[in-house]
């Protein structure tokens, strides 16, 4: 005799969980040097949560792995992903100034960011080109100037941070 029975499953998948569980265990195997892994699952994390603000971390997250495993090439585009998903994240412009200055495009973006429509928050990414690009006077006053028109940004405080600890280094 043969009984057929029917199962419902009444778990919901859940992106957005899963992905923050993707990109913990992507940490996980950065840290234990397993690289491929690490990008395995940034990109499921990404993939099950493509364009949210909290996706701009795995983005990151994974331009920081090609980064650490010598393809600065391939981490630029995460870079900038991570950048247009959340424009407040200090740490996003200026790894992504960094990796510009790797990869030798530190003019080249310099100029595109300064022929752009003006947008205040293209004033952080043209002080670091010129700071990276060795002009640092110039750039530490585009970024003071920004800190000083836009004191209320979220973002202000972290470029303030950045401000006084290369100030300082230059003492």
């Amino acid at each position: 005799m043969l009984l057929a029975q029917t199962v419902y499953a009444d778990e919901k998948i859940e992106a957005q969980r899963n992905a923050y569980r993707h990109n913990n265990k992507g940490l996980l195997y950065l840290k234990d040097k397993y690289y491929f892994g690490a990008i395995k699952e940034f990109e499921i994390a990404i993939d099950l949560l493509p364009n949210s603000q909290a996706s701009a971390t795995f983005y990151y997250n994974l331009g920081k792995t090609y980064e650490t495993i010598g393809y600065p090439d391939k981490a630029m585009p995460c870079f900038e992903k991570a950048l247009k998903l959340n424009v407040l994240c200090f740490d996003y412009y200026l790894t992504l100034s960094e990796n510009y200055k790797k990869l030798g495009l530190t003019e080249k973006k310099l100029k595109e960011f300064q022929d752009k429509p003006y947008y205040p928050l293209n004033d952080i990414m043209i002080g670091l080109l010129y700071i990276q690009k060795g002009d640092v006077s110039t750039g530490v006053t585009t970024l003071d100037l920004f800190c000083d028109k836009e004191s209320k940004l979220l973002v202000t405080s972290g470029v303030r941070k950045y401000l006084e600890k290369i100030t300082n280094e230059k003492l």
